[in-house]
């Protein structure tokens, strides 16, 4: 049995600070038009997650470059797949325990892998005519129905509209708590400006309860914070 291929590009990864290592989401497949002139509708994949999956979507094999001849050519498998109004959202983690897994998960956070491609067999299709086209032969090919297999990471995609929407680093800050350690941050610098100032009239008042470990974890938390802002 042959699968068709239809590929799509993940763009502008970014680091989301979070626990969930290996883990990333974008569009594995959108409703445009691809390069090979297919069309995948909004439905399309209903049935599929319905029968073959678990609910959520949750289960479906993320390969290597569509690769199947060895158990660590599936690198991971998806959490969630729902159809929206762009195309199927997908979120998936990578098995980082085995080589495979954790070179991929390093490919995408460094955006040198940053499409995906869907394997597939069309079971309800239609042709769809260009009415701008006397041609009987412009026009495209719309799949609303299909059976999904597995989806892959690939370096070329078919389609180029699909973006990623975030890759998942594995650091947890919140933007609340971003929001805390910034207040914390700005409080201690004050702290430390008046603890460090020495009044003209006592010479020792200012600095007889000074602890030197206040200046060292003011120091990391604003390392810290640079860091967090140049992800």
């Amino acid at each position: 049995m042959k699968l068709d291929h239809l590929g799509y590009e993940l763009k502008d990864l970014t680091a989301d600070w979070t626990n969930d290592a290996g883990t990333f989401s974008g569009y594995a497949s959108t409703w445009e038009k691809d390069m090979y002139d297919d069309v995948i509708v909004r439905g399309a994949f209903k049935q599929t997650l319905a029968d073959d999956f678990r609910s959520g979507g949750a289960g479906i094999p993320i390969h290597w470059q569509h690769k199947d001849g060895s158990p660590n050519d599936i690198i991971g498998e998806t959490l969630s797949a729902v159809e929206d109004e762009h195309g199927l959202l997908i979120t998936a983690r990578l098995d980082t325990d085995i080589p495979e897994g954790r070179r991929a998960y390093d490919l995408l956070k460094r955006g040198l892998i940053h499409q995906m491609s869907i394997g597939f067999v069309p079971e309800k299709t239609a042709w769809i005519d260009d009415e701008d086209s006397d041609s009987p032969w412009d026009g495209h090919r719309e799949i609303r129905q299909l059976k999904l297999f597995e989806i892959s990471l690939v370096q070329i995609a078919a389609n180029q509209g699909a973006e990623i929407l975030e890759v998942k680093a594995g650091r947890a800050i919140s933007k609340a708590n971003e929001t805390k350690i910034r207040v914390a941050y700005d409080a201690l610098g004050e702290l430390l400006a008046a603890i460090t100032d020495t009044p003209d009239d006592d010479p020792d008042e200012g600095t007889k309860d000074f602890d030197p470990q206040w200046a060292e974890e003011f120091r990391e938390i604003s390392d810290f914070l640079s860091l967090a802002n140049n992800q």
